[in-house]
């Protein structure tokens, strides 16, 4: 499907001309076309969604989350403003159109991404997806990840490591959260680090985006090195909230175990047709299996 945003955008009102008005392709996920469209006062992001995903998924893909996320986030100094969204016609898939944000990629800073991450999961919402927030239910969500195959020996290292629910663990109360959370979502800009990619949000422990942000396998994901120490710790004290954090600690085997599974079958899913990305989820995958191992 060829889709001219210019067009788009002129089309839906969002543009009054295109004379002076440019576009350039974005770096973009696997799932979507992300482009710039600027002009003479016009300095625009817009995200064309390709698949969607359908039935459960670990990270799902859901145009319209992510749109109420970030109209719910408008104005707070947490993500791009938010400026418009489409549903998928017959024309062109699903349009998020939110505003440019000036500036360069994430300065690397731990402590302002948890600032501004403390700022989201203060958010009162609702009616987004209810994510695992227990031992028994993450080990529950990895179970039903399709299990790689039984002559894969970096699945049988995982299983290994498999964590034992302890008794008497309490149930928390979920908060709004990004889902997805790493330092690849992250973005400097002129007035500070803005949070992106808001394709998964949902209600669940905050716990969830630290362990994210903070496990070498994510960093792996992204070509990146484990975080220090020091920066591991610079991150939590700047997150400012103990409970939070003692319930990183208790749920980190769980969420790593859920998302080495998940790396391992994206792996073997990718090898032929996309060994760039497979690769890297190997890598996340040994990444994480290694933490594991360590602890």
């Amino acid at each position: 499907m060829n889709f001219d945003p210019i067009h788009f955008l002129q089309r839906e009102g969002v543009l009054a001309g295109a004379e002076e008005t440019r576009a350039e392709v974005l770096a973009g996920g696997f799932w979507n076309d992300v482009l710039r469209v600027r002009g003479d006062g016009v300095d625009l992001v817009v995200k064309h969604f390709g698949e969607r995903s359908t039935g459960w998924s670990l990270f799902p893909i859901v145009p319209e989350c992510e749109a109420r996320a970030m109209e719910l986030l408008k104005g707070r100094a947490i993500a791009p403003d938010f400026v418009g969204f489409w549903p998928a016609s017959s024309g062109h898939g699903a349009v998020l159109v939110y505003q440019f944000v000036p500036g360069t990629t994430w300065n690397g800073d731990p402590a302002e991404a948890a600032r501004v991450l403390r700022r989201a999961h203060g958010i009162k919402a609702d009616g987004f997806r209810v994510m695992p927030a227990t031992a028994a239910e993450l080990l529950a969500d990895a179970d039903r990840l399709v299990a790689p195959g039984d002559d894969d020996p970096l699945w049988h290292r995982l299983q290994k490591l498999r964590p034992v629910v302890a008794v008497g663990q309490v149930e928390v109360c979920r908060t709004f959260v990004h889902g997805d959370f790493n330092s690849g979502n992250m973005i400097s800009g002129d007035e500070g680090a803005r949070i992106i990619d808001w394709q998964c949000p949902g209600l669940g422990d905050p716990a969830e985006d630290l362990w994210s942000f903070l496990s070498p396998a994510f960093q792996a994901v992204y070509g990146l090195t484990p975080w220090l120490p020091g920066e591991i710790a610079s991150f939590c004290d700047a997150y400012g909230d103990d409970a939070t954090v003692e319930r990183l600690g208790r749920l980190t085997p769980y969420f790593a175990y859920r998302y080495a599974k998940y790396c391992i079958t994206r792996a073997r899913d990718l090898a032929t047709g996309d060994p760039t990305s497979a690769k890297r989820y190997l890598d996340a995958a040994l990444a994480g299996i290694a933490s594991m191992e360590e602890t």
